[in-house]
């Protein structure tokens, strides 16, 4: 399905709104922050940024942090903590602005070592092996999609990358992504049900959720994906 050239703009801007405040919030990414003020400063962002709703059941930032790094749940029960960030945790942060009724949807990993914001390589050996996993992950999809592959057909590729890799896929619905914009009670998944098949939708998310088992800490890296004109994979 391909989106007209006003759409595809708006999706982008959206988008690009989403990416902007995940940059802007590394500035107040130190201990003491809490899940809670950390997804209030990014509200303030995105709404000063343009953001019109939060599409996510109202929910504009998926805020985990410390010993919270492995939960999924859905977004009307989501509550952040106030517990402090330490010295040497690990935040991931899922955004869902919506302006003028496009979604954005976009999260990234930060580590904290020493009291000072990191790169994956710097706080430590497994967040490294955690985030190259990451970029691996999305690396196979953007080689291994296409338009006629079903969603459950590329769910079932990236567990067995996933499992040979050593890790588990910690998304309380077993996914790793869904479809863009619409009603949010009826995404399409990339789950190990769903028969629809990719370009059934214009876009859609690849956002993995894992760990490896037993670790405390959990990863997560999101992009938004469209088939462009010659039917190759890319990134909004």
């Amino acid at each position: 399905m391909m989106l007209s050239a006003a759409d595809l703009a708006a999706y982008k801007r959206s988008q690009a709104l989403a990416r902007d405040v995940l940059k802007a919030i590394r500035a107040q990414i130190r201990p003491g922050a809490t899940e809670a003020s950390l997804g209030a400063a990014c509200r303030k962002l995105m709404d000063e940024a343009g953001a019109t709703a939060y599409w996510w059941y109202g929910t504009p930032a998926y805020i985990l942090a410390g010993d919270a790094l492995h939960a999924s749940v859905e977004g009307d029960v989501y509550l952040p903590r106030d517990v402090p960030l330490r010295a040497d945790d690990m935040v991931t942060i899922d955004l869902a602005p919506e302006v003028d009724g496009y979604w954005g949807d976009c999260a990234r990993s930060y580590f904290l070592r020493n009291g000072e914001l990191v790169d994956a390589q710097a706080a430590g050996a497994e967040q490294a092996e955690g985030m190259a996993t990451e970029a691996a992950l999305h690396a196979l999809l953007r080689e291994t999609a296409k338009p006629m592959m079903t969603f459950r057909e590329l769910h079932s590729i990236i567990a067995d990358e996933l499992a040979r890799r050593g890790y588990e896929n910690l998304d309380f619905l077993g996914n790793f992504g869904h479809s863009i914009g619409g009603d949010v009670r009826r995404r399409a998944f990339m789950d190990a049900k769903c028969g629809e098949r990719l370009d059934s939708v214009p876009l859609f998310t690849f956002e993995p959720h894992i760990a490896r088992p037993r670790s405390t800490l959990a990863f997560k890296f999101e992009e938004v994906y469209l088939f462009d004109e010659s039917d190759r994979l890319q990134i909004l």
